[in-house]
């Protein structure tokens, strides 16, 4: 066999990084629409004053990140993180998120999309 022979084999594999560019992309994907999909259930559950003022930014896992504009928000929300929790899970129709961490950070508009 020849060294030709076997790169010509060779052409039906894929090479890592475009394989596990695909794959990355996808999970993204999913991962932007949960989150598009959360975002837009935060601003129909919670008060218009906490909306202004807080925006979730990231989910991992279990774990919902929000951007909150002082750490007087933080309070406020921390006190009501156990019922933000069943309202958002409830109506995303699943246990997805069992943890809320907020941090103080660059909150958008509410018409965030």
């Amino acid at each position: 066999m020849t060294m030709t022979d076997k790169r010509h084999r060779n052409e039906n594999f894929s090479h890592i990084s475009e394989v596990l560019s695909s794959v990355v992309a996808r999970v993204r994907r999913e991962s932007d629409s949960e989150l598009s999909r959360i975002q837009q259930i935060w601003l129909q559950v919670l008060d218009p004053v906490i909306t202004e003022n807080s925006r979730p930014v990231a989910l991992k896992n279990d774990i919902l990140l929000v951007h909150v504009a002082s750490s007087t928000v933080t309070q406020q929300l921390r006190f009501l993180t156990s019922d933000i929790i069943e309202q958002l899970n409830r109506t995303l129709g699943k246990d997805r998120i069992g943890k809320i961490q907020y941090k103080v950070g660059p909150v958008s508009s509410p018409n965030y999309k």
